[in-house]
Formats: structure tokens, C-alpha cells, sequence
């Protein structure tokens, strides 16, 4: 599916071409601090045009992540679906490589299925660009 595509689908969308749909990961976040249910999609476009799709689903309590980069040509030997659940989403602000901006990350997951970031335990999802989205 195409970037274009996946945001006309409502997916959150991130890749080379920008993102889209922000403004649900953002109604997520809120409803991940009030403990409401809800559930997103992101797709996340790799510089190939190969998406990964990443579903996060609130049911009041605890995050259930599912992460598939099966569509990945260059994804590696362990392409596939994976899930785990986790117990906190967080949010930070400030520098990220060259740029700055909010990111969005799962931190306290049952299981490791491959993290982001080994030293934090924490699952990336979404980095937003101050600079990209004003």
C-alpha cells in the first residue's frame, strides 16, 4: 500500500515523503493518559518505499503492540509479525539526530521483540519533526 494510500486509509503515516494523520497518534496519547480505549495503525515507509505497519491497541490498561515489517525487502532474517504488551507510552521533546521535535516510544513491555532501544527498553514509534510540520 502506498503512503498515500495508508493515510487516505486513516493510518498514521511517516516515511521520506513527511507524515500524516499526527493528529490521532496525538488523540491516542490523550487517551492512553485518560485510560479510554482506542486503537491506531502507523505505517512507517522506509527511504525503498517499504512500509512497516505498527497497530497499537489501548484497552484501558495496557498497550497491545503488534509490529510486522514482513513488507520490508530489506527487513533482515527475522521479518515477520511480533507482539507484546506494555504498560506505559511516553513522550519526549529535544534533539534527535540533526532535528528537533516529540517523540513517541512504549517503555515497560512483557516481552523484548526486538526494542528500539536495548539500553531503555522502550519501542519507538513516532518521531515528529518541529521543523517538517509547522
Amino acid at each position: 500500500m502506498s503512503p498515500k494510500d495508508a493515510a487516505t486509509k486513516g493510518y498514521i503515516v511517516a516515511g521520506p515523503s513527511g507524515v500524516a494523520n499526527v493528529s490521532k497518534l496525538e488523540k491516542f496519547y490523550e487517551d492512553y493518559l485518560n485510560k479510554t480505549r482506542n486503537s491506531i495503525t502507523l505505517a512507517r515507509y522506509t527511504d525503498e518505499g517499504d512500509p512497516t505497519y505498527v497497530d497499537l491497541e489501548l484497552n484501558g490498561e495496557e498497550l497491545l503492540y503488534t509490529y510486522d515489517n514482513s513488507w520490508d525487502e530489506f527487513g533482515g532474517q527475522n521479518k515477520g509479525v511480533r507482539k507484546t504488551s506494555c504498560t506505559q507510552m511516553g513522550i519526549r521533546t529535544g534533539p534527535r539526530a540533526d532535528s528537533n521535535g516529540t517523540e513517541y516510544f512504549l517503555t515497560s513491555c512483557r516481552d523484548n521483540i526486538g526494542y528500539s532501544d536495548l539500553d531503555k527498553k522502550e519501542y519507538f514509534l513516532l518521531f515528529i519533526d518541529d521543523n517538517k510540520n509547522k
